[in-house]
């Protein structure tokens, strides 16, 4: 594969993975890129639209609306002649590529490749069986497809990976020639009645292991049920990749002199603020302040934009910041900018829908959360949102069964402390005490830094009779938050449990 294809006032590098208008990189998503690849590599033939799919989304169920998207989002900055639709059977490129496209790029400045860049690589397969390695195939197919869907990182497609299959290229020589920070390599090998999957992330600079892992499967793997087992580990692998992942990046970005930060890093500062402090006063008020330093960099990011809009609102709700009118214009500004900027994306979507809908704007953001899932169903945070706002309007048990699903497919989610003590309030309003008890003590313990499951838990315990111990979850919610006021619990929890828990108030001082 050439190095660069020149056309028209465009250069599209593969091995950066960036497509230059004039020069300067162009905001190009990790999967509009593929799309672009794909058709820039093809451009002698119309290329059905099963055929872009399978390629662009190997292994995925997506619907064509999707690819519509993509395609639009292309036809935007290149102009509307560039793909042509071919009626009936596909698309085609149709910009004529420069005589020179194969020369040697020249190297771009380095802020502009800061964003960190993954590849799954072929798994060794430690068997004969044709049926492992076929398993092992699908699996890093699979693992690929639901990483590409963890924001802030480019991931590289999985046929550019492919060519490295059965080779054994050192891994400096792998990543330089994909132009990755981070590799995803292992294996897969049979274990008495079972398969086990072995797995590392490297960072490819230093050749570090950064995280290691092993997941089993039953030998049935590779019977008729093999798709459901290998879609099970691939998202046991991502639950206990993901978080790893986001910590390398954090690391790697506290490394880089502060004046060098760029939206991107800004972005993961954000989600690290609420990684390492939780859903506290504090890391609510860091992660805002690094969001907003990410959009004032690049206004055009979608999603800076989208998870400021909701972690502004949730703040406000919580009563961590006042709820002004102004807050409430600056939320819907930035829910509106993320929708516009990049409608697109699943993520996005699914934290603006979300902040539509903590805003009271219940029929937009619903639409808005939809069409997240339309675009990935896979969407944990979308799901939880979802069930939320069903709840809120009065479909209490359709909305706790979606939050639970969206908590059941994301088993390691940073976010799991605020959603389980969402989920909490929910049961407890439907009178669902021993569930929402449960729900409390979890939430608690995975994230104990935030007051609020602790304001539940004493809630609950109240409500079943158990006032000693009532006293002492109020007390620990008050440790946590000692600005914590009796509207708040209101505001949080509603004005019934509001007033009991005035009455505790004092012996909790």
């Amino acid at each position: 594969m050439p190095e660069s294809y020149r056309f028209d006032r465009f250069e599209l590098r593969p091995s950066e993975r960036v497509l230059l208008v004039d020069g300067v990189p162009a905001a190009l998503g990790s999967r509009a890129f593929d799309l672009l690849l794909c058709l820039v590599t093809q451009r002698d033939r119309v290329l059905s639209k099963g055929e872009v799919l399978e390629q662009v989304w190997p292994g995925q169920v997506v619907e064509e609306n999707n690819l519509s998207v993509h395609v639009s989002a292309l036809r935007k900055i290149l102009g509307s002649g560039a793909i042509t639709t071919v009626s009936g059977r596909g698309y085609r490129f149709t910009l004529d590529l420069q005589a020179d496209t194969a020369r040697h790029p020249v190297p771009l400045p380095a802020e502009s490749l800061e964003r960190p860049t993954i590849a799954v690589m072929p798994l060794s397969v430690l068997s004969d069986d044709p049926r492992i390695a076929f398993f092992a195939q699908g699996l890093v197919e699979d693992v690929t497809a639901l990483l590409a869907r963890v924001p802030g990182f480019v991931l590289i497609a999985h046929a550019s990976s492919l060519v490295f299959r059965g080779h054994q290229a050192p891994l400096q020589d792998v990543a330089r020639q994909l132009g990755v920070r981070f590799l995803v390599q292992g294996s897969v090998r049979p274990k008495a009645d079972a398969l086990r999957v072995s797995l590392q992330l490297i960072e490819a600079a230093s050749a570090r292991i950064l995280w290691s892992a092993q997941f089993d499967s039953q030998a049935d793997s590779l019977a008729s049920g093999a798709v459901d087992a290998q879609e099970s580990i691939a998202r046991g692998i991502i639950s206990e990749l993901e978080p790893e992942l986001t910590r390398a990046e954090i690391a790697h970005i506290r490394r880089q002199r502060p004046e060098n930060l760029d939206a991107w890093a800004h972005y993961h500062e954000a989600v690290g603020a609420l990684a390492a402090k939780g859903w506290s006063a504090d890391g609510m008020a860091t992660a805002r302040a690094e969001l907003q330093r990410s959009t004032q960099l690049d206004p055009s990011f979608g999603l800076s934009h989208s998870q400021y809009a909701l972690l502004t609102i949730l703040a406000s709700n919580i009563g961590m910041v006042p709820d002004t009118p102004d807050l409430r214009a600056d939320v819907l500004a930035s829910a509106n900018s993320a929708i516009t900027l990049d409608d697109g994306s699943s993520e996005v979507l699914g934290y603006a829908g979300c902040a539509l809908c903590d805003l009271g704007h219940y029929k937009r953001g619903i639409d808005t959360l939809q069409h997240a899932l339309a675009l990935n169903p896979s969407n944990a945070q979308a799901h939880v949102a979802m069930g939320a706002a069903l709840a809120m309007n009065r479909k209490l048990d359709e909305g706790i069964e979606r939050m639970r699903y969206g908590m059941k497919i994301s088993p390691r989610d940073r976010r799991l402390g605020f959603w389980g003590w969402l989920l909490g309030r929910f049961l407890l309003r439907a009178d669902r005490v021993d569930e929402a008890l449960v729900e409390a003590r979890l939430s608690c313990r995975v994230d104990p830094r935030f007051h609020l499951p602790h304001v539940l838990q004493a809630a609950t315990l109240d409500r079943q009779g158990a006032t000693t111990d009532a006293v002492a979850a109020l007390r620990a919610a008050r440790q946590r938050r000692s600005e914590m006021s009796l509207g708040e619990v209101t505001l949080t929890h509603g004005r019934r449990i509001g007033e009991r828990i005035a009455q505790l108030w004092e012996r909790a001082g």
